[in-house]
């Protein structure tokens, strides 16, 4: 049984870079991950207290890198005369730089200049090489990953990508300026398998959704669902993340009130501050699973097939996975217990709702690349609040 990450973020993270992690890059997470003491975003030290099995760092494949890099003169980025609108100078500039790059995503307009093939796929070479810097087949593994972040009006549908094989990857990633639907980037991974790319992604916070996550009528461009896109889902995203900084997305009251437990870590909240609740059916897991279950009995196809891992999408490069090693995850904004505690909504998020960072466990032969990959793709996998649980197998004899 293998414990290991699957969703974090860095300072290479446009909105990481904005909440105040400037400095701790992948090489950092994977060194936290690896057990050494990193710098958190307010400038103390922070130490796992037991090291990862393996991890894949799943920085936003909109603009990565190209923030951090603006701020660095080393950086041939930041010569550029877009770079300007990057640069934060002062605790003013944050919000500047987070509306320069958050309405694109919003209204889905690219700056040409930051996803030119000499910016994006320079960008996407270093990740792939710190990737393989850090991997230690047997001991700890490392995976080329990231988060296509697609967010149409403010709902959420991210998904993270997970990569095989570091020598078999395209060029540059499909990110959400690609295209806002699920439906383009599972026909770019079936593309990307033609190719000899093998990857599987993982939904995320179907609870900040707003009822799009787990669609039972139409798909998200508004066709009636069928068997094909029922398997396209199955095909390419076997898992899902149950459990994150950002709330709990296996149920909720609403949905399970005979559940004594259905409201732990519950969180309400739309991306970017929309005022409004998000909608309950649609963004739970267990209700998917149930729905599916009634798509295949009554239609003949079932698209909800799908496994579970926990992670954290911390926005620190580091993660606190237990509630005493707690130090949040999004930068400054909640990096000490005065500031979780003082009610503030930074967008529209109260940090004091956020919890600890969950944990995937993956049961494979060995601790490897292709061993978990594999693993994930078998759906053996379960998530976890950020503890350590070994999950114990019986086989019932056939004659009993």
């Amino acid at each position: 049984m293998f414990f290991g990450e699957t969703h974090v973020h860095t300072s290479w993270s446009f909105d990481a870079y904005t909440f105040g992690n400037t400095l701790a890059g992948p090489e950092d997470a994977y060194k936290y991950a690896l057990g050494q003491p990193i710098k958190h975003p307010a400038g103390y030290e922070v130490k796992i207290t037991k090291p990862l099995d393996f991890m894949g760092v799943t920085d936003h494949a909109e603009y990565v890198g190209t923030v951090q890099l603006a701020n660095d003169p080393a950086s041939p980025i930041s010569k550029l005369p877009i770079a300007e609108k990057l640069k934060v100078r002062g605790p003013e500039d944050i919000q500047k730089v987070y509306h320069c790059i958050g309405t694109s995503l919003l209204k889905n307009e690219p700056i040409k200049e930051l996803v030119s093939p000499e910016v994006a796929g320079s960008v996407w070479k270093e990740i792939i090489r710190i990737a393989d810097k850090y991997n230690q087949p047997g001991k700890f593994t490392t995976f080329v990953a990231y988060e296509w972040s697609s967010t149409p009006n403010n709902r959420n549908l991210h998904r993270n990508v997970i990569f095989k094989d570091s020598t078999h990857v395209p060029a540059a990633p499909f990110s959400s300026l690609d295209s806002q639907h699920p439906e383009d980037l599972w026909a770019w991974m079936d593309a990307q398998r033609k190719q000899g790319n093998e990857l599987l992604c993982i939904s995320h916070n179907a609870n900040l959704s707003d009822g799009i996550m787990f669609p039972i009528e139409v798909d998200n461009k508004g066709r009636p669902i069928d068997a094909a896109w029922a398997q396209e889902r199955v095909n390419n995203e076997p898992l899902t993340e149950i459990h994150q900084l950002k709330g709990t997305s296996e149920t909720n009251p609403q949905l399970s009130p005979n559940d004594e437990f259905a409201n732990y870590e519950i969180l309400n909240y739309l991306l970017g501050g929309e005022d409004r609740a998000p909608k309950i059916h649609g963004s739970y897991i267990r209700e998917a699973w149930e729905n599916g279950l009634a798509m295949e009995e009554g239609r003949g196809y079932n698209p909800y097939k799908m496994g579970v891992v926990g992670a954290s999408d911390s926005h620190n490069t580091a993660s606190g996975y237990v509630q005493s090693d707690y130090f949040g995850g999004h930068g400054m904004m909640d990096a000490t217990d005065k500031n979780r505690l003082s009610g503030k909504k930074e967008l529209g998020l109260d940090v004091a709702q956020l919890s600890t960072s969950g944990l995937g466990g993956v049961w494979a032969e060995e601790n490897t690349r292709a061993s978990l990959f594999d693993a994930m793709k078998r759906k053996e996998t379960f998530g976890t609040s950020g503890v350590r649980i070994k999950v114990r197998f019986w086989r019932l004899r056939s004659d009993r």
